[in-house]
């Protein structure tokens, strides 16, 4: 394909109607998949690398395309009423939806520069919109509820301190020996009653590191009493 044709201005309707609807989508469902990643790395105790952290996010940005390609549906494109359609108008299929997981990202900085978006011609697919109606669009939406369900999650592990945090904080900081030693003050604080809960977990599961811990930390000791 020449140059010309790759960005002429003098393109269908198919390429152009929707493009803003699915930049909005594109966007949403990168965020989506930052934190998705954000969190499984957490969970994972793997945060103090920004190398897994960064690998993990880009896989579940990969497993979101990949499954977004089976139907043409994400969470993103659903809140924004855009399918993403193949050239025959059929769903792009996963090895599409894959590739496109790797022309999505300049895409999304070329679409307010363009007409179009180049790499999504090439691909052969583009944004569509369904058939109007609430009802649909509802029903479409309760598809995507476990996306939903697996954002909640991951924002509970970007809220609670990991291993590494919970461990550092109650070893390293002057703060966290006052809350392992009861000072009301900072006993009451979320930091300190995670990293307490923390470390109690760590413990019951015979975690070698959190043995040396505990017993410098009289309120996880008392905890663990029996």
């Amino acid at each position: 394909m020449s140059e010309g044709a790759l960005f002429t201005s003098h393109l269908g309707q198919v390429h152009t109607r929707s493009r803003f609807r699915l930049w909005g989508a594109d966007l949403l469902d990168l965020g989506t998949a930052g934190l998705l990643g954000w969190g499984a790395a957490r969970a994972l105790d793997l945060e103090q690398s920004r190398a897994s952290v960064l690998a993990s996010m880009a896989a579940l940005w990969l497993l979101v395309g990949i499954v977004g390609g089976l139907r043409g549906w994400t969470l993103g494109r659903r809140l924004f009423d855009v399918q993403l359609v193949s050239a025959q108008g059929t769903p792009p299929g996963p090895l599409r939806a894959l590739l496109r997981a790797f022309t999505t990202l300049p895409d999304v900085f070329l679409v307010p520069l363009l007409p179009a978006r180049p790499l999504d011609r090439l691909l052969q697919v583009h944004g569509e919109r369904p058939a109007p109606g609430l009802g649909p669009w509802l029903r479409g939406l309760s598809w995507q509820l476990p996306w939903v369900a697996a954002l909640a999650v991951a924002l509970g592990f970007i809220a609670l301190p990991t291993r590494h945090e919970a461990f550092s904080y109650l070893d390293s900081t002057l703060i966290g020996w006052k809350c392992c030693h009861g000072y009301r003050r900072h006993q009451d604080t979320w930091m300190c009653q995670r990293s307490l809960s923390r470390l109690v977990r760590e413990a019951k599961a015979n975690t070698p590191e959190a043995k040396p811990l505990v017993a410098q930390c009289p309120e996880v000791a008392s905890r663990l009493a029996p």
